[in-house]
């Protein structure tokens, strides 16, 4: 979907002196990235829109599909998966900050990162930093590819079998974590 930059209207604005609306406002802010409706929200807000208007600009920001959660929340997974991989679980959490509700979070990731998925992006995290594991003795390298792994919220099983799979196809030697 296309995003505008800017408005024929906020260009007018800007020249006649007056304020720009709301939705002018939210429009500028959701150019740039997509957004979630709680960021636009409160862009709103920290430029004294009144609560009402806040309400009215951002139902139009729907209706235009500028400001859409739900497709929002399956980007934002694409792209954390693509710079910076993680477990569903901590995906989870972080979208919920982000104020999406539980419902859509769920259904997002498991349209974009579903739990089958998991263990290949754990293996494909060890895989893409092998160098500084396959110099090092076998339970060093355990313990440091566990940390990596549990620190980015993947669970257990997944981190075991990751690493068992990191092992065997290395050929590091005994491939069970302790």
């Amino acid at each position: 979907m296309p995003r505008p930059t800017r408005t024929k209207g906020a260009r007018d604005s800007k020249r006649r002196g007056s304020d720009p609306s709301p939705v002018e406002l939210a429009i500028r802010h959701v150019s740039t990235r997509r957004r979630f409706e709680r960021e636009v929200r409160a862009y709103l807000r920290r430029n004294g829109v009144a609560s009402r208007a806040i309400e009215e600009a951002v139902a139009r920001m729907q209706e235009l599909e500028l400001v859409d959660d739900a497709e929002t929340s399956r980007a934002w997974i694409r792209d954390r998966l693509r710079f910076s991989p993680r477990g569903r679980d901590l995906l989870r959490v972080e979208l919920q900050r982000q104020g999406v509700e539980a419902e859509l979070v769920a259904t997002a990731l498991d349209e974009v990162y579903p739990s089958s998925a998991e263990i290949g992006v754990a293996s494909d995290m060890l895989g893409r930093t092998a160098g500084k594991f396959t110099r090092l003795p076998a339970a060093v390298a355990r313990r440091r590819m566990w940390s990596a792994l549990a620190r980015r919220g993947f669970e257990r099983e997944v981190c075991r079998e990751a690493i068992a799979g990191f092992f065997a196809e290395h050929e590091m030697g005994e491939s069970e974590p302790s």
